[in-house]
């Protein structure tokens, strides 16, 4: 699969993009927010054009935004979540006005954001921090309290919920050291085994459908692992085209009911249609990337985040 560079517009943009997040009806109304070392940015148009955010007029919140979390009824309550070095902040109308949450000084710095598939029912909302462990919302992240029973590793890289949440309470914590898991929501955690010679794990992605589960690790610089039975045994995948870090991941649902995997390494991004056996290049970059988001299963846009660069906009 190839893809070739059809927009490079952001506009006087000239950072770097830490994370990227799109609204789950992106093809319909063209919401996608960008986590920038400037601040928040937001499109409206499918991501031709982007907006710094003014969050508020308190200069601590309009520092480097981390990491981003959109509601998958985002539609209908327009909710979205941005970490940033203040706190946590909050908006319910897509972005117009922002709410922050409060934490203890010094605040943590948050790395990660994850939000229940069932957010519109059970309000539910988990950040990581690099020193903090795990923060949990049940009230639509307005209130945040730590949940870090059983978590002896503090540096939280990335999280992962499963996509049935509501049923199974299964989530997953990368660490400085390893990977947690928790089969209550997040309030208790247990080390699971994953080879502590191959930590820190930098990213996450976990499915659980009609077949076996899925769980992801992509580390620092020791490639992907895989593992079919919610991390007690694990396996090294395609180390050839994987061979040093893996930053990101994302997990999409094609028309046709296939997941396609993408992986955000050193040099671009690979793609597997086979649940992560085996890895082709789609795109090869001149520079690191940084973040790396395909918004749509029938739309054929993919926007990556490059060093010093803003974002690209490519044609799958």
């Amino acid at each position: 699969m190839r893809a070739e560079v059809i927009s490079l517009e952001f506009t006087g943009l000239d950072e770097s993009a830490y994370a990227l997040a799109a609204s789950p009806g992106f093809a319909k109304d063209g919401f996608c927010f960008a986590a920038t070392s400037e601040g928040l940015h937001r499109s409206t148009d499918g991501g031709r054009d982007w907006k710094l955010l003014r969050i508020t007029d308190e200069p601590v919140y309009q520092m480097a935004a981390t990491a981003l979390a959109v509601s998958p009824a985002f539609g209908q309550d327009r909710t979205v979540f941005a970490a940033v070095k203040g706190g946590i902040l909050r908006s319910s109308d897509g972005g117009d006005t922002w709410f922050a949450a409060k934490f203890p000084a010094p605040p943590p710095l948050f790395t990660t954001l994850a939000i229940s598939p069932n957010f519109a029912q059970d309000g539910l909302m988990l950040a990581g921090a690099m020193e903090d462990g795990v923060f949990s919302s049940t009230d639509r992240g307005v209130n945040w309290q730590p949940w870090n029973f059983g978590l002896f590793d503090l540096g939280v890289l990335c999280l992962a919920a499963s996509p049935h949440l509501g049923e199974d309470e299964t989530i997953f914590a990368g660490t400085e050291t390893g990977l947690y898991r928790s089969a209550n929501g997040g309030r208790a955690w247990r080390e699971i085994g994953f080879p502590s010679e191959f930590a820190p794990v930098l990213s996450l992605a976990y499915t659980a459908g009609k077949d076996e589960p899925l769980l992801l690790a992509g580390t620092e610089d020791k490639g992907l692992f895989i593992s079919c039975d919610e991390g007690a045994s694990w396996d090294r995948t395609s180390p050839d085209a994987l061979p040093g870090s893996v930053n990101q991941l994302q997990i999409l649902y094609k028309s046709d009911g296939h997941a396609e995997i993408y992986a955000l390494a050193e040099d671009g991004v690979l793609s597997s249609r086979d649940a992560g056996q085996n890895w082709d290049f789609l795109i090869r970059t001149e520079v690191p990337p940084t973040a790396i988001l395909v918004p749509d299963p029938g739309g054929e846009a993919m926007f990556l985040g490059l060093t010093g660069k803003g974002i690209v906009q490519y044609e799958l």
